[in-house]
């Protein structure tokens, strides 16, 4: 379907599909430009809430039950606990410097409950045949780190079912779920929050936190792309559909 339409010396003419076309295009290059700009809004906020809270002091994990999710997220935590040998989950499919592995993602004893702690990244089979067993110290150890607390919920396709037993690999953590199957699992009260351990402490694996995956800079400099190509579309939009071509030409005549 054609259209033709003449507003004074500008003429409008094209296909009324193409510029429908044109247009959802138009808006959905301008809506990957915005959410850039929030993801680097969001990126700025963790970045500031990491730097807040770094000044405030250590805590025992306990102490933060009374706090919502949102006010425990990087509060810095340490205590002296023991780290149950048999006692752990394997996170699976984490990767550290390209090579594939797990988390170990270890119990420690702290007032009379268990805490979640992240210990880093350990190397898994090649072949997958048998998953690999950490060197958990025995006995006492001062255990540092932060709290973490995911971003936003992860998708679940199903309801997540925590594991029969222990240790056991999974795919992801869902704290909110499992706490309460787990303690009745461990014969223990479980904290529903995971702390990942501090990268220099001696109870350490490869253990690389980045605050976060992308800088707030890199998002701006992707929506900065995404608002260049709706530009272009726009101005191809307005050569081809209009006779501004030969007026520009016409006006260098005179």
């Amino acid at each position: 379907m054609q259209f033709n339409r003449r507003l004074g010396p500008l003429v409008l003419s094209g296909d009324v599909r193409a510029v429908l076309a044109g247009i959802v295009l138009m808006a959905l290059l301008m809506n990957l430009g915005l959410w850039q700009l929030g993801r680097a809004s969001e990126k700025s906020a963790l970045q500031a809430r990491w730097e807040k809270r770094k000044a405030l002091p250590p805590v025992s994990p306990a102490t933060l039950l009374t706090e919502l999710p949102q006010e425990r997220a990087d509060r810095q935590v340490a205590w002296e606990g023991q780290l149950s040998q048999d006692q752990y989950l394997l996170l699976d499919n984490r990767l550290h410097r390209g090579r594939p592995g797990y988390h170990v993602i270890a119990l420690a004893s702290a007032e009379g409950s268990l805490v979640p702690v992240n210990l880093g990244w350990i190397a898994g089979d090649p072949a997958r045949q048998f998953l690999p067993v950490p060197n958990l110290p025995a006995g006492k150890v001062l255990l540092t780190g932060r709290v973490y607390v995911p971003s936003g919920k992860p998708l679940m396709m199903q309801k997540p079912v925590a594991p029969a037993s222990l240790p056991a690999p999974v795919q992801t953590l869902y704290w909110d779920n499992w706490s309460a199957e787990l303690a009745d699992l461990i014969g223990q009260p479980l904290l529903p929050f995971e702390v990942r351990i501090e990268p220099n402490s001696p109870v350490a694996l490869a253990a690389e936190w980045p605050i976060v995956n992308q800088s707030s800079s890199q998002h701006i400099g992707y929506a900065v792309q995404w608002f260049a190509m709706a530009g272009v579309l726009l101005l191809i939009g307005c050569w081809r559909l209009t006779n501004v071509g030969e007026l520009l030409a016409r006006r260098n005549r005179v």
